[in-house]
């Protein structure tokens, strides 16, 4: 995940919106490193190709449009015109009116060949038959895309034994931690490398609190305060986990864990203390946005190679991070948080493909779509390093794009604020994270989905409060675990352990 993003052309995830990136890799590996790509060949010959075809691509956006899309788009398309005599039609939508306008376009037959579809919404989009299956196609004109993104991974987009998407190449997976003010930290001479447990933590916060009764320690902003304090894959939705990632494949609820309710009563413990912001339970700020307004001094988040950086970025100070949860876990929820998929309405899903897979396999598309244009929208400050050309900065470019959601951006250049060696770093970090026993399973809710509905009723009215610590768990933790009973957890947890045990079945595990 980049920088600010006023992009428009690109794609989504959230929404959250992923990547697109470019040039054949000489190897199967995790996404492939720049440094193994060849250029594609043109596949102008190919009969698939004779006739000229525009390709509609919805991307998202999370901001105004950039000004110079329109540029971008026609420097994309003399490519694509070359090597597949395809152009691209970039269709920008607002990320908060994606879903809403997805199925308008779906339901009105409108022209749509490429769109990024979310983790929570794929697995229906594929059963219902919004999207189409692309394992032919992958066979016949996705070689960049199978050599780009490693077998497990992409088979982690089958859905009933289908794959209908290619996940976005970026980090899998991540470790839990804290992360914190630099200044602060050597002001209070905090030894950071002695943080290794929530025990650990609370002692800086109380320092924090004593020294700087101004600031909250601990900032929780809009998402719950424990959604990164994950040692569970949740398979989807958290209705029903696989706790320590394996589990013997037993699907159990969380909610109902000793270890969840140790955890609130932390929190709360933490609240009344004044650790943690007092509006942490209604805001709608945030974490980042409070650090740079001088309101916080840490977050609990998950860690990748180049985070640190990216979250300087956004706050506008040096931070320092310590593990809370060393090790890095790989889950099917990682994978599948951004796909690209052909809808059902396309035109032509061979073209549409063969331009998905110039997304994953072509470095000048795909820096295209990050960056812009060289010269106008950045200029190279060494072979494989590029800034903002003079005169320009982030709030002035006329074209941005977020890196997790073009496709590969394992071949995009690092901003000269990055690690210069972060795509290598991030292969490895991929190449070390820990499995989850059930990666590549996808859960299915259509059969619990009026469950699913009324489980995320029942999520949306206690879980931030609960998390948060603002309300005493003790008086509200049986009611909200009452409620999802309720609402029918029990059967979904039902439904889920029925298709596990098929997948288990289905690939020996």
């Amino acid at each position: 995940m980049r920088r600010k993003v006023k992009v428009a052309s690109l794609s989504l995830v959230a929404v959250m919106l992923m990547s697109m990136l470019a040039a054949c890799s000489s190897t199967k590996n995790e996404g492939g490193s720049a440094s193994s790509i060849t250029p594609t060949s043109s596949v102008s010959t190919d009969k698939a190709t004779k006739d000229p075809y525009e390709i509609t691509m919805a991307t998202p956006i999370f901001g105004a449009v950039p000004k110079d899309v329109e540029a971008v788009q026609a420097e994309i398309n003399k490519i694509s015109q070359a090597k597949i005599n395809a152009t691209v039609k970039i269709l920008p939508i607002s990320i908060g009116a994606w879903q809403q306008q997805m199925n308008l376009i779906t339901s009105g037959g409108e022209k749509l060949d490429l769109a990024i579809s979310f983790g929570a919404s794929y697995g229906s989009a594929a059963t219902t038959g919004k999207i189409v299956p692309i394992d032919d196609l992958l066979s016949k004109y996705g070689q960049g895309i199978q050599q780009a993104v490693a077998p497990e991974y992409l088979k982690s987009a089958q859905v009933g034994g289908k794959i209908y998407g290619t996940p976005n190449i970026k980090n899998y997976g991540g470790r839990t931690g804290i992360i914190m003010r630099k200044d602060l930290v050597e002001k209070y001479k905090i030894d950071v490398a002695s943080i290794k447990t929530l025990d650990d933590v609370e002692k800086v916060l109380k320092t924090i609190k004593e020294g700087e009764p101004t600031i909250a320690p601990l900032a929780s902003g809009l998402s719950p305060l424990l959604e990164s304090y994950q040692t569970y894959d949740k398979l989807g939705d958290r209705f029903g986990v696989l706790h320590g990632f394996d589990n013997g494949l037993k699907v159990e609820n969380y909610f109902e864990s000793k270890e969840y309710e140790d955890l609130l009563k932390r929190m709360n413990s933490w609240f009344k203390s004044g650790y943690i912001n007092k509006d942490a339970a209604t805001t709608q700020t945030n974490e980042f946005d409070l650090m740079k307004a001088n309101k916080a001094f840490a977050y609990i988040a998950k860690y990748k190679p180049g985070f640190v950086e990216q979250e300087m970025r956004k706050t506008g100070k040096e931070m320092v991070w310590a593990d809370l949860l060393p090790a890095a876990y790989a889950t099917t929820d990682d994978v599948l948080n951004a796909l690209w998929t052909i809808s059902k309405n396309s035109g032509n899903p061979e073209r549409a493909m063969m331009f998905l897979n110039l997304m994953y396999s072509d470095k000048n598309i795909t820096n295209l779509l990050l960056w812009g244009i060289e010269g106008k929208h950045y200029v190279k400050v060494s072979d494989n390093v590029i800034d903002y050309p003079s005169g320009v900065d982030a709030k002035t470019v006329g074209y941005s794009n977020q890196n997790w959601i073009i496709g590969n951006s394992f071949l995009t250049y690092p901003f000269k604020t990055d690690d210069p060696d972060l795509w290598n770093k991030t292969k490895a970090f991929n190449e070390q994270a820990i499995k989850s026993k059930a990666l590549g399973f996808s859960f299915n809710s259509e059969q619990v989905k009026n469950e699913i509905t009324a489980l995320n009723n029942v999520l949306e009215q206690y879980r931030k409060a609960l998390e948060t610590g603002a309300v005493d768990p003790t008086d509200k933790l049986q009611e909200f675990r009452s409620k999802l009973k309720a609402a029918g957890m029990d059967k979904v947890i039902a439904e889920k352990q029925k298709q596990l045990d098929a997948w288990a079945a289905a690939n020996k595990k």
